[in-house]
C-alpha cells in the first residue's frame, strides 16, 4: 500500500523554497511559517512575484487564486507538495525546471 503524502523531505524542501521565495518577495525574513502573507507585509504585486518564482523553480502551474487559498508558508509549501510530480526530489525537479 502506497501513501498519497508526499515524503517528509520533500515537505521541509519545499518549506525551504516557498519561504526563500517569500524571503525574496517581500524583502525581509521577519516572518513564521505558520504566519499570514498579508500580515506581514505582503500584497497582491508582491504575490505575483512569489507566484512567477515558484512557477519557475519548480516549474509547475502556480496560479495567485491558489497563492491566495494557502496564505502562509507552511499551507503553501503542503499544497505543493501535492502538486509537484511525486519524484521525492523536490531540489532535483526544480533544478530540472529551471
Amino acid at each position: 500500500m502506497t501513501s498519497a503524502l508526499p515524503p517528509s523531505g520533500a515537505t521541509s524542501e519545499l518549506t525551504s523554497l516557498v519561504r526563500t521565495a517569500w524571503t525574496e518577495g517581500l524583502g525581509h525574513d521577519e516572518f513564521h511559517d505558520d504566519e499570514n502573507f498579508f500580515l506581514v507585509g505582503g500584497h497582491s504585486m508582491c504575490a505575483l512575484r512569489i507566484v512567477r518564482a515558484l512557477k519557475q523553480e519548480l516549474g509547475i502551474a502556480l496560479t495567485a487564486r491558489q497563492f491566495f487559498a494557502h496564505p502562509t508558508v507552511a499551507g503553501l509549501a503542503a499544497f505543493l507538495a501535492e502538486t509537484v510530480p511525486a519524484s521525492g526530489d523536490v531540489v532535483a525537479h526544480a533544478e530540472a525546471g529551471a
